[in-house]
């Protein structure tokens, strides 16, 4: 059996393009529909590439100022600080569960226990964040979950943020003296 290709008229092709074009226009509407969706259910946060940006801007924070980070899947922990370590202002972002992507902004601002001490922020289910100008010179974190301890090293004349999970275990500060130094920690849930 042999098929004969007929030649469209003007007319034809003209019907058939006016047919595509409400089509288009639906999937289209359904896209950006779906995109509005998304947007107003808040479940896209802030990509891990854009996090300092994201708190520098929404905390009016000045790009002279310095930043410590600690960053993993559940939680991003910030630390901003002038030149001469005299002022601080920090950020927490946290990731949700479930249909979401980045990470979404929970707490900051200034907290006076950061300045002169070392503090803990936790969060019931995503972790702990460590957070410090270090004006008392930690030097060495041990975290030991009766299982295994993991030493984590500081720098102890800069300013510090660490994440850990929230089923580490004791947490232990060191100076460089080997002198124990306050946590001063906050259950702040969510």
């Amino acid at each position: 059996m042999v098929y004969y290709a007929r030649k469209c008229t003007k007319q034809e092709v003209a019907d058939v393009k006016a047919e595509k074009i409400p089509l288009l226009l639906g999937i289209i509407l359904i896209i950006l529909l779906a995109f509005l969706i998304v947007w107003q259910a808040d479940m896209l946060g802030v990509s891990a590439g854009r996090l300092e940006q994201d708190a520098r801007e929404n905390q009016e924070i000045g790009s002279s100022w310095e930043m410590a980070q600690a960053v993993n899947d559940d939680m991003c922990a910030m630390l901003f600080y002038d030149e001469e370590k005299d002022d601080c202002a920090y950020s927490i972002y946290l990731s949700r569960d479930g249909f979401s992507f980045g990470y979404f902004f929970r707490q900051g601002g200034f907290d006076p226990y950061m300045a002169d001490s070392v503090k803990g922020i936790v969060f019931e289910d995503k972790g702990i964040a460590l957070l410090s100008l270090n004006e008392d010179g930690v030097c060495k974190i041990v975290v030991d979950n009766d299982t295994e301890e993991k030493v984590i090293s500081v720098d102890p004349e800069e300013p510090f943020a660490v994440v850990l999970p929230v089923d580490c275990g004791a947490i232990t500060m060191y100076d460089a003296q080997e002198n124990i130094v306050t946590l001063y920690d906050t259950y702040t849930g969510i």
